[in-house]
């Protein structure tokens, strides 16, 4: 079987320290719990342009302002790439229907309950 890739960037804001979490919508898996923008690599599409259109999709943020760097890969149920966006200021977000609510956090003030491996990354970068 192979495994199906996926993607995801973690946002942070490069004036304030915080980074962008969503609280994924009942309508996908891991249903209610806060991540990063994520979403699977489309045939002919690499992780880093997954991020970008997903950053799109999900939050209307262009990322044409925003530095990437690739940070890990993590081996859930599919392989995943996640990145850190460097954005120099904390954007607004408008929501597709995959999220329900997001915010712009540190580790102070964490929301509940966190995407599984959410935390040791976040323990990592930070």
């Amino acid at each position: 079987m192979i495994m199906k890739k996926a993607a995801g960037v973690l946002l942070i804001c490069k004036r304030t320290g915080n980074f962008l979490l969503l609280k994924r919508s009942d309508q996908v898996t891991y249903s209610n719990r806060w991540a990063v923008v994520a979403g699977a690599v489309e045939k002919n599409e690499s992780p880093l342009q997954t991020i970008k259109r997903e950053l799109k999709e999900e939050t209307q943020i262009p990322s044409n302002d925003i530095v990437f760097e690739f940070f890990e890969t993590q081996n859930l149920i599919r392989s995943f790439d996640l990145f850190i966006g460097y954005c120099d200021k904390e954007y607004e977000c408008i929501l597709n229907e995959e999220n329900s609510s997001w915010g712009w956090f540190n580790m102070n003030n964490l929301p509940t309950p966190l995407f599984p491996t959410l935390y040791s990354s976040l323990v990592k970068i930070f």
